[in-house]
């Protein structure tokens, strides 16, 4: 199966919050590389799960996402689609 790039990482993972968010009650007109996922999208820690699930789901396997989620031992308190996607991709085996 050859390497998605990284547009068609984006495009997946916007189809994915689009999915979610579909029937939230938005502010948001458009989901951006710049839309951050607690500012803008109002995620909650239970959102973040579904989000990882949904996302490996999504490129059929386990991404470590914990990695992203995490630093210093303390959660994150907000990230943005293309740190996100920029993630996704580095592991996938693209460059970021």
């Amino acid at each position: 199966m050859p390497m998605p790039t990284k547009l068609e990482i984006e495009s997946s993972f916007l189809s994915i919050l689009e999915d979610m968010t579909q029937d939230w009650d938005l502010d948001v007109e458009e989901i951006t590389s710049e839309t951050q996922l607690a500012a803008d999208l109002n995620f909650s820690s239970v959102d973040i799960i579904h989000l990882v699930v949904s996302t490996e789901e999504q490129f059929g396997r386990k991404l470590g996402l914990d990695q992203l989620l995490m630093s210093d031992g303390r959660y994150v308190d907000d990230l943005s689609v293309s740190q996100w996607v920029n993630f996704i991709t580095q592991k996938l085996g693209g460059p970021s």
